[in-house]
């Protein structure tokens, strides 16, 4: 699965969008590896949609109580033909 922080990849086309995936966890809870595992259940969320691709990822942290809120949008991709 390929995730990104850009609205698109390059050499690859977006084909189809899938929906948009998140995961949220609270700061306190967030200890060693809480983090990839926000983008691994992510990346599930994204798979189950049938997507090959997760791009424009965005993270907020903060809230009173101090949350992490990771965003994407799950996109099934093709690789760019080449130009002539």
């Amino acid at each position: 699965m390929l995730i990104s922080t850009l609205p698109e990849l390059p050499g690859y086309e977006l084909t189809e969008v899938q929906g948009i995936v998140c995961e949220y966890a609270a700061l306190g809870a967030m200890g060693g590896g809480k983090t990839r595992k926000l983008v691994d259940s992510m990346a599930d969320q994204a798979s189950r949609l049938g997507a090959d691709a997760i791009v424009d990822v965005k993270t907020v942290i903060g809230g009173d109580t101090g949350i992490c809120v990771m965003t994407g949008t799950a996109v099934r991709i093709a690789p760019r033909a080449a130009a002539r």
